[in-house]
């Protein structure tokens, strides 16, 4: 019978091969083959509902362009499309493919709408130039700092400036005072200044975010302040100096039971001050991959509104006939969304915490209302209640790190369940299957974590922990026994004074955190510095991210191509071989060992910080000096293809480079005749254009980028001189000697922004 069987398919064989080939037909047929499997697999996920998912994404993809607009759009506009789109929603709502698309449509618009309207809503005056002088306001919020304690007002007056041009909120770091509160009305004299630009092209837009947090100045060089008699208050304004002030007061008392880092960090998990964590902590943390642990985020709020959860359960299933008749997981469910809430407002209301929020809210809503409480669902129900929210945070580290890394743990646990039979997950024994679901859990959601958030946090931070893993295998188990649940225990005890211990337990958890952060600090290449990438690769880095976690069937691999693109693109960056700050004080001038060579590092040292860390640059700016060459007019660094840069702060130092630098740079105004010779970045430029970088061509001479572009967004304010009024020399003289510009200080008093890391 073998013998028939191979003599049949030999004839078989010989048949085909008579017939003459048609590879049209071969080709076409294949062709075929593959878009019926596609139209299959696009229909399996449209009946499992996954393309509701992406809903979000398209939301997102409206605010995206929103921020990328040259100016402002119009609210009326952004109304309109939204009108239409909705229009045409109603129009395809018979047909299976345009429905959709038409929802998706309308979803972009709606989210481009979203950012128009909270823009609308948060404008607020910004100061136009910096001045000296006294502002007078009520204190909103109180934090220590490393460096004294920082303020933020409500002015009532400000210097000389007008009412209407008075900013809603003002922000300063000033010398400790003894009994300092919010609610208290203070007079401050400080030297005020616009919320800086960004230090780079492409960087970090500190003068956004100040614009939607409706801050409008940030002073320096303030002296003490002055407590005046409290005038009128409003009821709000007095919730929420009581709220302030006792955040303040729960921070002293941890810190009373826990001292150094540890006391510092215990409070800054349950205040959200972190002002004064030390930055030996702060970097160990980082390296380690466990930054996100000391800012209030998903995972401290699901730790504390699970322990909550889980405690209101167990102590109500304990009670006689109380389990069996009520809804007590409905009842924990409300308490756990309560005790969030109050966890919210005690930490500050960061806007990371109130991402956080809303995310845990929709689970505890979703369980309160007989629905599965962690699906990708939910998660996308979050996504888009935060979008239309707060439509800046999508451009946040924060928003975007916490997002993709919950849903690519949520589409692992999909994935494992959907191929795991219910009777094999009961098959080890209680103690062993414990141990392989917690343990296992931590590592596959660690995997999946790291991997999702590491576009992102490379993009922003140029920063990539290599042992993130198994600084996370060995943190979050503490963090999850010794530290977080011990925060519930300590508030719950504290009016009553019996909260010490708490605090102790979580002193000592944190203590064992930060041996091990310190130990993985020591690890060979600890830390992995990468170039700043464009944000082209960072969204197809994403939009594959995405696609990949959102969908089941083979269509999900469709998402490899856009991540293999971006991450081309990632890999091969441009980098520029100029960095000019936005006031003139400082720049960077990449030398003949392809290093960055800073000069006036001492006058910026933030911006030459971001620059090197912008480079894939672990050094620190102060020994990132190179050959560069100072006297009393200015510095000098030699470039790449011959002849130098010249940064100058004196007139006399304008007239002698003019004649002998390739490209001078200064906060001061250059004669126009210097121009012929000399590719000059003054002072005029630097208002209309602010921080700048060079990059050589092949020909020798140099592009240009600016942060500022023409962009004419609000948050921008006016092109005002950075560093105040440009002083003109008189005619009969080459200039006032001047010595070295007004300095910020390179501190928290120049705004320099605080990184908000939270994958987890």
């Amino acid at each position: 019978m073998a013998g028939d069987k191979r003599q049949s398919r030999a004839g078989g064989r010989a048949a085909l091969a008579a017939q003459p080939f048609d590879a049209d037909a071969a080709s076409g047929g294949a062709f075929t083959e593959v878009l019926r499997k596609l139209a299959a697999a696009f229909e399996e996920e449209r009946e499992a509902g996954r393309f509701f998912l992406f809903l979000p994404v398209a939301a997102i993809g409206g605010v995206l362009l929103f921020f990328s607009a040259d100016r402002d759009p119009s609210l009326l506009a952004a109304l309109a499309a939204v009108a239409a789109c909705s229009a045409l929603v109603y129009l395809c709502r018979d047909r299976p493919v345009g429905f959709p698309l038409s929802i998706a449509v309308l979803a972009l618009a709606a989210g481009f709408l979203s950012a128009a309207v909270r823009t609308e809503f948060v404008v607020a005056p910004v100061l136009e130039k910096p001045t000296r002088g006294i502002a007078v306001g009520l204190i909103e919020t109180v934090e220590p700092r490393a460096r004294g304690v920082r303020i933020v007002i409500r002015p009532e007056q400000m210097g000389s400036l007008p009412q209407e041009a008075l900013p809603r909120r003002i922000r300063v770091t000033v010398p400790r005072t003894e009994g300092l509160l919010a609610g208290q009305r203070v007079s401050v004299n400080a030297l005020w200044r616009p919320p800086p630009p960004s230090v780079r092209p492409g960087g970090y837009d500190f003068a956004r975010e100040a614009f939607f947090r409706q801050l409008g100045a940030v002073g320096s060089d303030a002296e003490k302040p002055r407590v005046l008699p409290v005038e009128n208050i409003s009821f709000g304004a007095r919730l929420a100096a009581a709220t302030d002030n006792l955040r303040n007061t729960i921070t002293a008392r941890i810190k009373s039971v826990v001292s150094g880092d540890e006391g510092a960090i215990a409070a800054a998990l349950v205040t959200g001050q972190r002002g004064e964590i030390s930055n030996a902590a702060n970097d160990a943390l980082r390296v380690a991959g466990l930054f996100h642990v000391i800012s209030i985020s998903g995972l401290h709020m699901a730790l504390f509104g699970g322990t909550l959860f889980a405690a209101v359960r167990f102590g109500l299933m304990l009670i006689p006939g109380i389990g069996l008749r009520y809804p007590i997981k409905k009842w924990a469910a409300g308490t756990a969304l309560a005790g969030a809430a109050a966890y919210l407002a005690l930490s500050g209301a960061d806007v990371a915490a109130q991402r956080s929020f809303l995310m845990i809210a929709v689970i505890f809503l979703a369980i309160i209302f007989d629905r599965q409480g962690l699906t990708m669902r939910n998660l996308a129900l979050a996504a888009l209640v935060t979008i239309l929210l707060m439509p800046e945070t999508v451009l946040g580290p924060s928003f975007q790190m916490s997002f993709c890394a919950v849903m690519a743990i949520v589409a692992w646990y999909e994935r494992v369940s959907a191929r795991t039979p219910d009777d094999e997950k009961t098959k080890r024994p209680g103690a062993l299957r414990f141990v392989h679901v917690y343990f296992g859990g931590i590592v596959a959601t660690t995997i999946a974590a790291t991997i999702a958030t590491a576009p992102f946090s490379t993009f922003h931070f140029q920063r990539f922990a290599v042992h993130s893993l198994p600084g996370n295998l060995i943190a979050l188990p503490i963090v999850s026994l010794l530290v977080m649940p011990w925060v519930l225990v300590g508030m719950i005890l504290l009016p009553f004074g019996l909260d010490a211990f708490a605090w102790k337990i979580m002193g000592f958890g944190i203590g064992i955190m930060l041996d091990v952060s310190y130990w993985i600090e020591t690890w060979p290449y600890a830390t992995l510095a990468t170039p700043a990438f464009s944000g082209l690769a960072v969204l197809l880095l994403g939009i594959g991210l995405v696609w990949l976690c959102i969908l089941t069937t083979n269509l999900r691999w469709i998402g490899l191509a856009p991540a293999a693109f971006g991450a081309f693109l990632a890999m091969s960056p441009e980098r520029p071989d100029i960095y000019v700050e936005a006031g003139g004080r400082a720049a960077a001038v990449r030398g003949e060992d392809g290093q960055m060579a800073v000069i006036g590092v001492r006058f910026a040292s933030f911006a030459a910080q971001n620059w090197l860390a912008a480079d894939g640059d672990l050094r620190s700016p102060r020994a990132a000096t190179g050959d560069v060459r100072c006297d009393a007019f200015g510095c000098t660094a030699p470039l790449q293809n011959g002849g130098y840069l010249s940064l100058v702060w004196t007139y006399a130092g304008i007239a002698e480079d003019c004649l002998r630098a390739r490209i001078l740079v200064t906060r001061l105004l250059a004669p126009p005749e210097c121009r012929k010779t000399t590719l000059v970045l003054d002072g005029a430029d630097l208002a209309e254009k602010g921080a700048m970088t060079l990059t050589r061509r092949a020909d020798g001479s140099y592009a240009i980028t600016d942060a500022r572009g023409s962009s004419q967004r609000i948050w921008h304010g006016a092109q005002s001189p950075p560093n105040g009024p440009l002083f003109k020399p008189a005619s009969n003289e080459t200039g006032p000697a001047e010595g070295e510009p007004d300095v910020l200080a390179d501190d928290e008093t120049a705004a320099a922004p605080e990184e908000v890391v939270e994958p987890q």
